[in-house]
């Protein structure tokens, strides 16, 4: 199972396509607990599937950056800029992933909740309970993480469909499964 220097080896391309589908999944469920009233219960069951799905994406990046770290990367094509663009925007992506799944735990722990996970178990409590930082977690959680992720994800997206249609290179094609 090796990456060459044209393709993505199997597994990477599997966690890339399985963060894609968490990462829709956590969105959904955030967005689907809004079309209940508070006291709903299905309201809560959406929130619990979002902070669960969340410690997912904390447990699945750090599998992805283990096998990054373990497999070596096709070599990325285009000029020096565009090299050094796509590492930076990887960078930070990576790092935008660590950090919503981080600030949401904490700030779940600061407002004095648990955070379970699918109700096999609660995350040890780090943090004593301290809502005014809760608060600030929150503004970065949702105002400045979330935006981040959008911008770095449609980045993302567009420089993998620039360097297939306008570019015409492999760059998209070799993350994709074979046929």
């Amino acid at each position: 199972m090796s990456t060459t220097n044209d393709r993505w080896n199997s597994v990477s391309k599997g966690l890339h396509w399985l963060f894609v589908i968490l990462l829709l999944a956590v969105w959904g469920a955030v967005e689907l607990h809004e079309f209940f009233e508070r006291d709903d219960p299905m309201r809560g069951w959406f929130m619990r599937l979002h902070f669960s799905l969340g410690v997912a994406v904390l447990m699945l990046l750090a599998v992805r950056l283990y096998w990054r770290a373990r497999h070596k990367r096709p070599q990325i094509q285009g000029r020096s800029w565009q090299k050094a663009l796509s590492n930076l925007t990887h960078g930070a992506l990576y790092l935008v992933l660590l950090a919503m799944p981080v600030s949401g735990i904490a700030m779940r722990q600061l407002f004095g909740r648990d955070t379970e996970f699918f109700d096999l178990f609660a995350l040890p409590r780090l943090l004593a309970e301290n809502s005014d930082l809760g608060k600030q977690l929150g503004f970065l959680h949702k105002d400045v993480l979330w935006p981040a992720l959008l911008i770095l994800v449609g980045l993302h997206i567009a420089a993998a469909l620039w360097h297939h249609f306008v570019m015409r290179d492999s760059t998209l094609t070799r993350m994709l499964p074979q046929r």
